[in-house]
């Protein structure tokens, strides 16, 4: 495994606060070009500027996206973070038209550090929920 200088934490502080910020051109500062990002919606999205690509649609579904940290643990190279996820549902996201129905759902994510840079994050959180609540499940 390789080594890291930086305070995994921090890194991942600061790559949540790009998501906020909707900055997405400071992820080539905390993100390794080989990046790999998975999640229940998105499956596992490859390079860092396919993750970008997939932020700024989100971005564009959602236009104020939120991720409330909760907690967050770290060791030597890894870091989970506890965290809730909100949003309105205001454009297009995965081929689904908008529903203009919020969402409030909670995620484990689970980030590798390696040689200063977060080479990979996987999201967990209730796929099932995340539609219901966007009105896209029937009773």
């Amino acid at each position: 495994m390789a080594e890291t200088t930086v305070d995994p934490k921090r890194l991942v502080n600061e790559y949540v606060e790009i998501w906020n910020t909707k900055d997405f051109s400071r992820l080539s500062d905390v993100v390794d070009e080989s990046f790999t990002f998975t999640s229940p919606t998105s499956g596992t999205i490859a390079g860092r500027e396919n993750v970008r690509a997939y932020a700024e649609e989100v971005e564009d579904a959602f236009s104020d996206f939120r991720i409330t940290v909760n907690e967050m643990v770290a060791g030597e190279n890894v870091v989970i973070a506890e965290s809730t996820l909100a949003g309105t549902h205001e454009g297009e996201f995965d081929g689904i038209p908008p529903t203009n129905e919020t969402f409030e759902i909670r995620d484990m994510a689970r980030f590798v550090v390696e040689d200063d840079k977060i080479q990979e994050e996987r999201v967990v959180f209730d796929r099932h929920d995340f539609f219901d609540q966007l009105g896209l499940l029937e009773d």
